[in-house]
């Protein structure tokens, strides 16, 4: 079989890098996952059952920045030659300046975010700026969070939130992260009466304390019983990976699109093409295609390329309309935010989207309505636009590996980059 020969190959699972490392996963996009561990995250959500080793935190929606320490002075880093050698080149308070001229509200908050670190790194003792920089060695992921600059969510404050310290190989590569040190460096800096700067406030991540679902029993009988149902209708068992779950509803839409064609395909060609359009890999290249399925060839091939994006999203539609759902309720059920004011900032967020939700129903081309339409079945599975919360997540660990939980924020985020692209 094509899958598991691809899945034997694989020398660790198809996860790509979280934190500060670069993407942070959502856990159906991790394809080692087994629907065992789906099941078990789902229900220690709705229990309320992760504890301080899971780190759950929120997610932030800023811009990031990486920065160290390093021979007396403040570096930051923005892409991986400024991390070789221990920030050996890394951008100096200048070069960041230099970097973002001209680039209006980002150059203000980028200067003064390195303006006030600078004042908050360097009040710590040289012990403890050692102990989490290493001289350079050790980069902490910071989120620059200022209304001038808001993306998505209104905060209502300016701040610094550190969320991870990553350290470094000679080759600019990450070799470990210390989820821990970012809450240790925010209270270095507020014992050093240091968070309070000219414009931001510095402080370390915000910790969710997670509590059970109400009517807990009922609403883990109920995400059960849509696990089970998108179980049965991949093929799936508890004993079945993600992947096999992507595997199992791209080959049910293969068939689906090649009996409406009148197509007949053999069971190798049905796995190599459902393996092309879960994303998987295309493996089964295009000319073994030609040679497999002949003068029916050029009906996968015009399928891929005007409906590859399209046939994706309903691969992963019914696990990802999951995971946003519960996502979005575990997210009701916390209080502890980073906005200044939540309701006040759920409020003004529904404002905007309603108000691009319109612009784009009125004067959007035919692929912005379509990619409206394609969003707001995602908004429709996490609840719709009354469960607005005023955070783009949760980021929390399960079993050593970084993922989140960005319920309604995902698709808010894609409908609203409908409208900012155009500008």
């Amino acid at each position: 079989m094509l899958f598991e020969q691809w899945l034997a190959s694989q020398s660790q699972p198809l996860l790509l890098e979280g934190g500060a490392y670069g993407h942070l996963s959502h856990p159906f996009e991790d394809l080692s996952l087994t629907m065992q561990d789906v099941k078990d995250m789902i229900d220690s959500t709705v229990k309320g059952a992760f504890g301080p080793e899971n780190f759950v935190q929120e997610k932030v929606d800023g811009q990031n920045l990486m920065i160290s320490w390093k021979d007396g002075r403040l570096i930051a880093a923005r892409n991986k030659q400024h991390l070789k050698n221990a920030g050996e080149n890394a951008l100096t308070q200048q070069g960041v300046a230099d970097l973002f001229a001209g680039r209006g509200d980002i150059e203000t908050a980028y200067n003064a975010a390195m303006t006030d670190l600078a004042a908050s790194i360097g009040s710590l003792s040289e012990g403890d700026k050692l102990a989490m920089f290493d001289n350079g060695r050790k980069f902490a992921s910071v989120e620059v969070i200022t209304p001038v600059t808001q993306n998505t969510v209104p905060y209502g404050q300016s701040m610094l939130v550190f969320h991870g310290v990553v350290e470094y190989d000679e080759t600019g590569s990450p070799i470990g992260e210390d989820k821990q040190a970012a809450r240790e460096i925010g209270k270095m800096v507020s014992n050093a009466n240091a968070a309070a700067q000219k414009t931001f406030y510095v402080r370390g991540p915000v910790d969710i304390s997670v509590m059970p679902f109400p009517d807990t029993k009922k609403r883990e009988a109920y995400y059960n019983s849509k696990l089970k149902q998108i179980m049965k209708e991949s093929g799936t068992t508890l004993n079945s990976t993600i992947g096999d779950y992507v595997l199992g509803s791209a080959i049910n839409i293969i068939e689906r699109e090649a009996k409406q064609a009148g197509v007949t395909l053999s069971p190798a060609s049905i796995e190599g093409l459902a393996m092309r359009i879960g994303g998987i890999n295309k493996s089964y290249s295009v000319p073994n295609i030609k040679r497999d399925l002949g003068a029916d060839a050029q009906w996968f091939i015009d399928l891929e390329k005007n409906r590859e994006k399209e046939l994706k999203r309903e691969v992963y539609a019914p696990l990802e309309g999951l995971f946003l759902e519960v996502g979005t309720e575990m997210m009701r059920n916390i209080s502890a935010f980073l906005a200044a004011n939540p309701t006040s900032a759920a409020e003004e967020m529904k404002r905007e989207i309603e108000s691009a939700i319109k612009t784009i129903r009125t004067n959007g081309d035919q692929i912005d309505v379509q990619k409206l339409e394609a969003e707001m079945l995602r908004v429709a599975s996490a609840g719709g636009l009354e469960s607005i919360v005023p955070t783009e997540g949760i980021t929390f660990m399960y079993k050593g590996k970084p993922y989140k939980y960005t319920g309604i924020f995902a698709p808010l985020h894609q409908i609203r980059s409908i409208l900012a692209y155009k500008k």
